[in-house]
């Protein structure tokens, strides 16, 4: 989604110049600075500076680096609910993990959690 890591950098040292593309590949949440390019901002903010969007910013929506829905099902079908202490669920639109967290706990898993951000948890 590019809010962090290398790829930000490699954003803002590449945004400004008409001569570059910027493809961006799969899925980004629409508030992440991906999501903000995705939808056409033509000024996005990285590390508190402002930055005018010239480069040109493809879409590959076809592909993504993620399980979806079946893939994590498909894995945790392989999982005893009952020695699962807790799952959490971190990616994805909150109503989404709502969701899924409904679901799995039909599936019997007894604690699903979908922190907030800076959310502190104890680990057993």
């Amino acid at each position: 989604m590019a809010d962090a890591g290398r790829v930000k950098h490699h954003i803002m040292n590449n945004i400004s110049d008409s001569k570059n593309t910027i493809l961006m590949v799969g899925y980004c949440e629409p508030r992440s600075l991906g999501g903000r390019l995705m939808k056409g901002d033509k000024e996005v903010k990285i590390f508190s500076e402002f930055f005018k969007v010239e480069a040109e910013i493809g879409i590959m929506r076809s592909m993504s680096a993620h399980g979806d829905y079946d893939d994590l099902c498909q894995f945790l079908a392989c999982q005893d609910p009952a020695l699962v202490k807790t799952l959490f669920l971190v990616h994805g639109e909150y109503d989404v993990q709502q969701d899924f967290a409904e679901k799995l706990l039909k599936k019997k898993f007894t604690q699903v959690e979908i922190p907030q951000l800076h959310e502190n948890f104890k680990l057993e």
